[in-house]
């Protein structure tokens, strides 16, 4: 062996066979510092020591011996003399030793940093598996094993066991250390334990994580308990951590929620983690970059943003009176019933959407209000279902009224619903509704008055109102275009549908602002939807953004989109360099298109950070603000692979409301599955419906709501109480009738979402425009332009009606109309959910006996009206007949076929004769020949129906 200590200098020369077998050099020599290969005398290569990879080994070879290591490529020097060789190995792994052990823990080490200090990442995996491969060179073997140190012979075993790199097998193991590790930690960072799935919410760090949270599962704790571990820990400063929240109230929790935390711990931080909103921080990074932002009066304050919308649209009218025309092709929809899936989508859309007249007249589908306002812009009087001259019925249970009557002639128009092959939309019976078509012609005939006749087919084909006005003409009508005055008035007479028009502008901004939209993008959505007068509304809107950026920039002001749009300018161009290196999103299922690119910015030019998102795809419920469900339920599509977790374990409310709030939204496929696990049990349902009637004849939603939280307050006396609606406008009445009452907060369904109560009252649960659910065409314009929706039906509002279902503790009940029955009570209904059917109106036999026959979803209600009472149908415009008698003999409805009317109730069974002719009652005459059923119309002077039939 070597003496180092009286060498500085081995040398070795190549054998007589080396020097006939290499001409690349004649000698290696080893230095302190370096392996030095020369050819006659000068140097050819010089290794410093610290770029050898492995051990220095020798080799015999037939005609000497040769040594060979790797410093990257791996060598073979040859051939010497023996002794010289093994002293010039000696030497050079002496040298080695601590160097190379050096070199094995630096690589453990970083290995561990990357895999026990840090949660093994995606991205490091190449990396992993090259330390990996660069430890195993140093793999024990006879001629170097007592070279390397026992912690790194131990080290080398330990990671070569994981190789090839197993990523996920890696995670696993320091999910297992950690979990142990932190064990005391998460027993306390809050007022409970965390849970296991939020002790790994907290724990994963991988590039891209995402945690998916059912209502009442602590998200908000998994956010705050990963900041504190991630500084307690060392993975960062504190001031390297960003948390972004959806709105202020929200950041302001996670501040509070971080103070308390770091007085409880005692730690004593030299700087904090940034909590902002979007707005907040994209207004932070505006200023940091030179930018002084001035934020426009109409993003902070509603009413000066109205009165501008407003402004705005009395400017473009006044400038041309015809604009007022355009817009009335703006809002409603254009609605096409051959459209429609069937009979049930066609009655909804005419339930839920008001197509009214200039003249405030309610139509029955969209051209119909076409062909009203046509005629009053065109200075034709006339009257909208008018009854007949005579009382006739072409159908069963429907007396004839033709659409239109031009006032003062003997002239009607209808419009028929159908193609120019006479076909219907798909719910009708084509056959029979050219039949009934030509009774109508018939009766006109015989009546001598003229009917003219438009079609769905010319309405398609872009000649409706021309044909129409060349039909008037011919029948003697004179049109012509109201004067600039005489359509003041009627503009004058019109405040509320410009008014409405104006709310929909404010929304349609709203969104193209969100979507950060221009000309040809809103085009795009306009037609992928399906929107009718494509170009006009394009150019609409498109001026409607002009005008509002203009307005902005004359005030060098910006609004709270463009701090957003701004500084995610400013972050890619590089003129911002983000500094952090975790990211948290909280309510991440309700991000923005605008909101989601700001996020991508700040990951990309940051230093590599590891983004967590956290929010519930259950909950996802602002869409009208941008909201994008499909950046949650598709987020490796736009973020990349991520780490997922689910928080399910719930402590606010028990296993009946878990079990009937998830089956109730998972019944959209779209929804992502997470099987809530309560942790309180009851013995019996906590969820309760009742009718919406109230027993002393008061305002009846309201007294139905006060009266339920008398019960529950009489029982409870401490008890928190929440009564929640879908628009205000259920709420101010009841909450003025409670005044008294202690404890009882009132929320729409969108403000409730993070809270909870003792208690919950959810009410309006009805049909039509402002029913739960709404389906509201009015919006149709505004819903083309936001983030796709899914197809599933409601799927946003049922959304909404989860968020209600999980606010409570203990109890949840449900106020409907009983007449008018959501489509979300059928379904609690039929589907056997686990609920207390309080009111024997949602009972089946009950319900059964108030059902209208001739459309599907309607019930009918009784009503009062000058000719005494009736029954009117729930689904109004939507139902073909709308009404029913009312049973003379024990007041259930009585519905008319062709020649009986007979009563709902079985156990009355009362029926009687009415008029195939006319509806009226038949009554039992005699005559010469004998007695006959005769109709009671007989007598009626005018309108005198002579309509027998035999006994």
């Amino acid at each position: 062996m070597v003496d180092t200590k009286q060498l500085n200098k081995v040398e070795a020369k190549l054998s007589f066979f080396g020097r006939l077998c290499c001409r690349a050099y004649d000698s290696v020599a080893a230095t302190n510092d370096a392996l030095i290969i020369r050819k006659n005398d000068s140097i050819v290569q010089e290794v410093p020591y610290e770029n050898v990879l492995s051990f220095i080994n020798h080799k015999e070879g037939l005609f000497g011996t040769y040594i060979e290591f790797n410093d990257g490529t791996s060598k073979k020097l040859g051939l010497f003399k023996k002794d010289q060789a093994l002293q010039l190995r000696d030497f050079l792994n002496s040298r080695l030793k601590k160097d190379l052990n050096d070199k094995i823990s630096s690589y453990v080490t970083e290995f561990d940093h990357l895999t026990l200090a840090h949660y093994p990442r995606d991205s490091w995996e190449d990396l992993l598996q090259s330390l990996g491969e660069k430890t195993l060179l140093f793999k024990p073997n006879i001629d170097n094993a007592e070279l390397i140190d026992e912690d790194n012979r131990n080290n080398i075993k330990r990671i070569y066991k994981n190789l090839p790199i197993n990523i996920k097998k890696l995670r696993a193991e320091h999910e297992k250390l950690k979990l142990a590790e932190r064990k005391g930690f998460f027993d306390e960072i809050e007022n409970h334990p965390l849970t296991d799935e939020q002790r790994l919410g907290v724990i994963r760090n991988n590039d891209r994580n995402i945690v998916l949270a059912a209502a009442g599962t602590g998200k908000t704790s998994v956010i705050v308990s990963k900041i504190f571990d991630l500084i307690e820990c060392g993975l960062c400063e504190p001031d390297e951590i960003l948390v972004l929240a959806f709105n202020k109230d929200a950041a302001l929790e996670v501040q509070e929620r971080f103070r308390t935390g770091v007085g409880k711990r005692k730690l004593n931080l030299r700087c904090r983690p940034k909590i902002s909103t979007f707005h907040a921080l994209g207004r932070e990074i505006l200023v940091d970059s030179g930018v002084t932002p001035t934020i426009s009066i109409l993003a902070e304050d509603s009413v000066r943003m109205n009165a501008w919308i407003t402004k705005w649209l009395d400017q473009v009218i006044s400038e041309d009176v015809k604009h007022f025309l355009s817009f009335l092709h703006f809002i409603p929809e254009p609605f096409d019933p051959f459209e429609c899936d069937g009979k049930l989508d066609y009655e909804r859309s005419l339930r839920d959407n008001e197509f009214r007249t200039l003249k405030g007249e309610k139509t029955r589908g969209y051209q119909e209000m076409l062909i009203a306002n046509f005629l009053l812009t065109h200075g034709v009087d006339y009257n909208y279902e008018e009854r007949y001259v005579a009382k006739r019925r072409i159908e069963s249970n429907l007396d004839y009224r033709p659409d239109f009557h031009i006032a003062g002639t003997d002239i009607y128009i209808e419009h028929f619903g159908v193609d120019r092959q006479g076909r219907t939309r798909k719910d009708i019976d084509s056959a029979k509704y050219r039949a009934d078509m030509q009774k109508k012609r018939d009766l006109h005939r015989e009546q001598g008055t003229v009917l003219i006749e438009t079609y769905h087919y010319e309405w398609t084909e872009g000649t409706l109102l021309s044909g129409l006005e060349k039909k008037l003409k011919e029948h003697g009508i004179r049109l012509h275009v109201l004067n600039e005055e005489t359509l003041r008035k009627v503009i004058q007479q019109n405040t509320e549908k410009i008014s409405l028009w104006g709310e929909v502008l404010k929304k349609v901004l709203v969104a193209v602002r969100v979507e950060n939209l221009d000309e040809s993008q809103i085009f795009k959505r306009f037609k992928d939807a399906g929107v009718q007068e494509l170009k006009l509304k394009t150019q609409l809107v498109t001026r409607l953004l002009r005008d509002y950026r203009a307005e902005l920039a004359k005030t060098s002001s910006i609004d709270f989109d463009d701090m957003i749009l701004k500084s995610s300018a400013l972050i890619n161009s590089g003129t911002f360099r983000p500094k952090w290196k975790y990211i948290l999103v909280d309510e991440f299922q309700d991000i923005s298109t605008s909101r989601k690119d700001f996020v991508l910015s700040l990951v990309k030019y940051g230093p590599r950070p590891s983004l967590t998102v956290v929010g519930d795809d259950w909950q996802a419920i602002y869409r009208f603000a941008g909201g994008k469900l499909e950046y949650t339920t598709r987020f490796e599509e736009y973020f990349g692979n991520a780490t997922l977790t689910f928080l399910r374990r719930t402590f606010r409310y028990h296993d009946n409301i878990a079990a009937v709030s998830e089956k109730f939204i998972t019944d959209n496929p779209n929804q992502i599955k997470k099987d809530v696990d309560a942790q309180i049990h009851v013995s019996k349902s906590q969820i309760f419906l009742h009718d919406h009637l109230g027993s002393d004849g008061g305002a009846e939603w309201v007294e139905k709501t006060i009266q339920i939280i008398r019960k529950l307050r009489k029982n409870d006396r401490d008890g928190s109480i929440a009564v929640i609606a879908r628009y205000n406008h259920f709420l101010d009445d009841i909450k003025a009738a409670a005044q008294k009452i202690e404890g009882v907060r009132f929320w729409t369904f969108h403000k409730a979402k993070g809270l909870e109560a003792d208690y919950v009252i959810l009410v309006g649960l009805t049909q039509g425009k402002f029913g739960f659910p709404s389906e509201n065409r009015d919006e149709a314009i505004v819903a083309a332009l936001l983030p796709l929706a899914d197809d599933f039906p409601y799927s946003e509002e049922r959304r909404l009606m989860y968020v209600g279902m999980t606010r409570p503790k203990n109890q949840l009940h449900i106020i409907a109309d009983p007449y008018a029955v959501s489509p979300f009570v059928t379904e609690l209904l039929s589907q056997h959910y686990d609920i207390n059917i309080v009111s024997p109106l949602f009972k089946k036999t009950y319900r059964s006996r108030f059902k209208c026959p001739h459309c599907s979803e309607g019930y009918f209600k009784k009503c009062s009206g000058k000719n005494g009472d009736f029954y009117l149908c729930s689904m109004g415009r939507g139902c073909p007949v709308g009404k029913a008698r009312v049973c003379e003999k024990c007041g259930y409805p009585a519905i008319d076929n062709v020649t009986v009317s007979k009563c709902t109730n079985p156990d009355c069974g009362h029926s009687f004769m009415i008029c195939e002719k006319c509806g009226r009652p038949m009554r039992l005459r005699e005559g010469k020949f004998g007695k006959f059923w005769g109709c009671s119309g007989y007598g009626i002077q005018g309108d005198q129906c002579t309509n027998t039939r035999s006994l």
